[in-house]
């Protein structure tokens, strides 16, 4: 990653009082940026399937007439675009032990419709009628080159940057229908950071040192470090890109560590991360 001297570069999606929609970037020290963090428009950094959107969102000059000024002057989108978001089931032994799972021998994976996507800060209405939906934070990373085949050893250069996630699961419809595809695609199911940490090409995310924790009414739920996933990001982006090309923007929600809980409306979640990666948070008022 840069040194720390350097600026650290956050990309996003916002919408101004006018309704006019950009892409933005903030710059902080390393910190994730508050509400008063000054954000600029910049060309969409995913536009080209070959470029390095790291650079893009560094180097952009300010498009004028785009949204400038600060964070909370303007209406935050999910901060990327996906053609597709991707999940990883059961990749740390713990979580697939409290739901009384095997450990898979290979990842598990399902979609997430890209309508579930919502930034952090905004209301998720859960769906009635049923018995247990609950909370799954999650590490997100964002796709920066277009992956197709790509080996484990060269996964990092694939990679734009990180969020957090929180991979909101129905229960009831996990069991019923066997598969996951309604349990885990409701609209306002896949809350996410309203920033991305920008990282380089190349830049290894270190796992052991990256804390995951998720909290429910401000009672601590789930906590672990990122070196317990079964299967790592660079294993996680080989075996996708297998099977299918990931495109620039695309989200791989990489699994949830034990300490999932039920949800009710009423309820607030919020998702954070510790560690040399500074990530925006999700929070998440649940009606």
């Amino acid at each position: 990653m840069e040194r720390a001297s350097q600026p650290h570069y956050w990309l996003g999606r916002v919408r101004d009082r006018q309704g006019r929609g950009a892409w933005v970037r903030a710059l902080t020290d390393g910190r994730a940026p508050g509400p008063d963090a000054e954000i600029a428009a910049i060309p969409n950094p995913f536009a080209d399937p070959e470029g390095d959107p790291w650079e893009v969102v560094r180097d952009a000059i300010p498009l004028t007439g785009g949204p400038r000024g600060r964070l909370d002057s303007v209406r935050l989108e999910a901060p990327v675009a996906p053609s597709k978001v991707i999940g990883v089931g059961r990749n740390f032994r713990a979580h697939a032990a409290e739901l009384g799972n095997e450990v898979p021998s290979e990842p598990l994976l399902f979609f997430k419709p890209p309508s579930c996507l919502v930034p952090s800060g905004a209301a998720v209405a859960l769906p009635r009628g049923y018995e247990r939906i609950d909370l799954e934070g999650e590490l997100v990373v964002v796709i920066g080159r277009r992956a197709k085949a790509v080996a484990a050893a060269d996964a990092w250069d694939h990679v734009a940057g990180y969020c957090l996630g929180n991979d909101i699961s129905c229960r009831d419809l996990q069991r019923r229908d066997k598969q996951w595809t309604r349990a885990k695609g409701f609209d306002g199911f896949g809350p996410i950071s309203a920033l991305v940490h920008m990282t380089p090409p190349g830049w290894t995310l270190p796992a052991a040192e990256v804390r995951l924790r998720s909290f429910l009414d401000d009672a601590p739920r789930q906590d672990a470090t990122l070196d317990a996933l079964i299967f790592a990001i660079p294993t996680l982006i080989e075996v996708i890109s297998a099977c299918m090309t990931l495109l620039p923007g695309d989200l791989i929600f990489t699994g949830t560590p034990e300490g999932v809980a039920p949800i009710a409306p009423g309820q607030v979640v919020r998702i954070t991360a510790e560690g040399p990666l500074a990530l925006a948070p999700v929070i998440t008022t649940l009606t």
